[in-house]
């Protein structure tokens, strides 16, 4: 046995926290967009005993893992002893808000599913959603709205053409609970009712500057707040001609809306001789 599974990346294009719940999570409406052209690739194969390696020193290889988690999670469900080898090769930045573990742990769901073909569909959705807000979107990743805690997905279909967007790594980690736990209480609500359909009307339409307009993330204001970076980084894509720049997730990656593919270029040239050894672009 040896499966493997190119598992995307992902920018929140609207992020808007309408409340906290008791057990701890966030209801959300939200719109993901995922990146296909940055993948992890997720390899599980038969082994002794449950283990995790990576190509990445930076992910904990023990119960602290999320696809350890994923793992044991399907075993449990479906009365399988989770002797598995799971290898992550990342290359979706760690702890960047463009959803990286989320993903690989719904990788490690999809191959297990599709060697054993153990358990229906419901309860797959049902074990990604206990792993975290994010997973359930990654089972079929493609431009969705979200709400709940990211569980009630919706596709979004129709046409929409390539967009003049930079996506901006800072060289760093946050941690999604800690932008969560600063979450500012007067954020919390529902936002303006077409807000999403407004974007997506922009973006249908390549009203580049206005689809930059209506970027919203409620979890960047306390992230830009704690790393000032970021606010210098916002400015400097403002001064090369962004029509908006907002925070994916729990951040600390930033992505900017361009008013063509000419310009984002140039700012991605631009911004790679300013910041050679702090983002990656």
């Amino acid at each position: 046995m040896e499966l493997s599974y190119r598992t995307p990346g992902k920018i929140n294009l609207y992020l808007k926290v309408t409340r906290r719940r008791q057990d701890g999570y966030h209801e959300l409406d939200t719109l993901f967009m995922p990146l296909p052209w940055l993948t992890d690739t997720v390899t599980v194969t038969a082994a002794s005993r449950l283990a995790i390696s990576s190509n990445n020193s930076a992910l904990p290889t023990d119960h602290r893992n999320i696809c350890y988690k994923a793992a044991k999670a399907y075993g449990a469900a479906a009365n399988i002893r989770p002797d598995w080898h799971i290898y992550i090769e990342k290359k979706i930045p760690v702890a960047a808000g463009l959803g990286g573990g989320s993903s690989d742990a719904a990788a490690v769901l999809i191959l297990l599913q599709r060697r054993y073909q153990a358990l229906d569909k419901r309860k797959i959705v049902s074990l990604a959603t206990q792993l975290g807000a994010d997973v359930p979107f990654f089972l079929q990743p493609a431009l969705s709205r979200a709400r709940g805690i990211g569980e009630k997905l919706e596709p979004v279909s129709g046409d929409f053409p390539p967009v003049p967007l930079l996506i901006i790594h800072p060289r760093f980690p946050v941690s999604a609970a800690w932008a969560y736990n600063h979450l500012a209480a007067e954020l919390l609500g529902e936002g303006e009712p077409q807000s999403v359909d407004k974007l997506l009307q922009a973006w249908q339409s390549s009203s580049w500057w206005k689809m930059g307009q209506l970027l919203h993330n409620d979890l960047g204001v306390a992230v830009m707040r704690k790393f000032p970076l970021l606010q210098i980084l916002k400015e400097k894509l403002k001064k090369q001609g962004a029509g908006g720049v907002e925070i994916s997730g729990s951040g600390p990656t930033l992505f900017a809306v361009f008013p063509s593919h000419e310009a984002c270029e140039q700012a991605r040239h631009k911004l790679s001789e300013i910041f050679p050894e702090v983002v990656t672009l």
